[in-house]
Formats: structure tokens, sequence, C-alpha cells
């Protein structure tokens, strides 16, 4: 098999000019147009999702009383992002990573690793769905928060305060620079489809850090996670349905 690059590239945002973004033809009108609807059709499950991801978060004990510090962790994030720093290079590091880790994991040999603050890419001999497209689904640095605080709170006493705040904050970076790499590196997607991509990064970004916590916290259940998952976004495609037609 070939050697397959992933990666980021190095697209300096100034060269996309969004303006200047069109289909090419008639099947691209129609596969975007279908993704806007698909967008909004999911807007309830952006709810239900992070219902059922607060529900379950505050059965566990150890993290409910410091549910404040994880928006706090988000705000911080965003206003770092829009008016101090952006951690490009420490966003590539964890994309590429995740993109090696999976190639790993399917039996792949990292024939190459490149970082930096302009883009980053990996080669390898092995290429499937799941690496291609998991960096952008998997938080990584998330994950890691949350293994560390496992691992360290398995044998000492420690305040959960950090950790809830790191986990909001993390989130709220996988999420924003993975928007953003979305939007330079597929620019005719996002310009009639920016809607979807928020929306299916977000909503897969919070069943990962579920799954990831109902491994760790026996209190968080995915069981209970998708059953409330559902419940909430059924009451609002409810309530929209009664809306519109009755």
């Amino acid at each position: 098999m070939g050697l397959t690059p992933y990666g980021m590239g190095t697209v300096p945002k100034e060269s996309v000019d969004m303006n200047k973004v069109k289909p090419k033809n008639k099947g691209s009108w129609i596969m975007l147009f279908i993704k806007l609807i698909i967008g909004v059709l999911a807007l309830p499950l952006t709810y239900g999702v992070t219902a059922a991801f607060y529900a379950n978060f505050i059965l566990i004990k150890e993290l409910a009383s410091s549910l404040s510090y994880f928006t706090w962790g988000i705000g911080s994030y965003v206003i770092l992002h829009l008016l101090f720093y952006k951690p490009t290079y420490l966003y590539v590091l964890g994309h590429e990573s995740v993109h090696a880790g999976l190639a790993w994991v399917f039996g792949g040999k990292i024939k190459s690793f490149k970082v930096s603050s302009e883009g980053g890419s990996i080669g390898t001999d092995k290429s499937n769905f799941v690496i291609e497209l998991g960096p952008y689904f998997i938080p990584i640095y998330a994950i890691i928060i949350t293994v560390i605080y496992f691992v360290v709170a398995s044998s000492y006493t420690i305040n959960s305060v950090l950790f809830v705040f790191l986990i909001g904050f993390t989130l709220a970076m996988h999420m924003i620079s993975t928007i953003e790499v979305m939007k330079i590196r597929q620019p005719d997607i996002v310009k009639s489809g920016y809607l979807f991509s928020i929306v299916l990064v977000y909503i897969l970004n919070i069943v990962v850090i579920s799954f990831i916590f109902s491994l760790i916290f026996q209190a968080f259940s995915m069981h209970k996670f998708f059953i409330d998952l559902w419940s909430q976004s059924k009451y609002i495609y409810i309530a929209v349905y009664r809306q519109l037609f009755f």
C-alpha cells in the first residue's frame, strides 16, 4: 500500500476568498443544500446532547459542585481565542498525533510526522475513514486531562475545580479550532454548510467525551446518556412539528 499523507497542510487564511467560492456544478449545489437541511434538522440534537451530558455530569458526585467552572472554562478559551492568542501549534500537534495514533491502532506504520504553527502532516501506509476524520471528532486534550485526573484522583484527594475548568477550556479549544480548520480546508462546504460543520463537530465531540467519562466515572452511564439525548431531542422535534402543522 502506498504512502498516505494526512494533515492540515500549510494554508494561510488570506489565501481563501470566501466570496469566490462557488459550487462547480448542479450536483454540488444539491449536496450543499442537503447538508444545510441536515444541519437544520440536527439542531435539536445539539440541545439534546448538551442536556444529556449535563444530566449525567451532575450525577458524578466529585464533579457536580464544580459544574459552573466548566462554563468558565469555555468562556475563558473563547476570550483567549478571539482577543489574545490562538494556540495553533498546540492544536496542530494534537490533530496530527490523533492521525498517527489511529493509524498505529489500525496497524499502520508512521513514515513521517511534521508539526508547525503553519500546519502539519503525517505519512502512513494505512488509510481509512476513522484515521482521516478522527482528529476532528476526538478532543484529545480533554481526554488527556480526564485520564490524568482519574490517575491522580485514584491515589490522592484533589479539588475537582481545576479539572472541570480545563475540560471546558480544552473542549472549547478543540471545537473552535476544528471549525476554523474546516473553514480553511473546505471553504466550498463551509460557505453553504457552516451550520452542518458546527453541528456535526459539536455533537460528536460531546458524544466522545461522554464515552470517556463513562469509562472513568461509574455514575456516568452511556445508556442513560443516549436515553436522555433521545428524550430531550424528541421533545423539541414534537414541539416544532406541532407548531408547524397544527
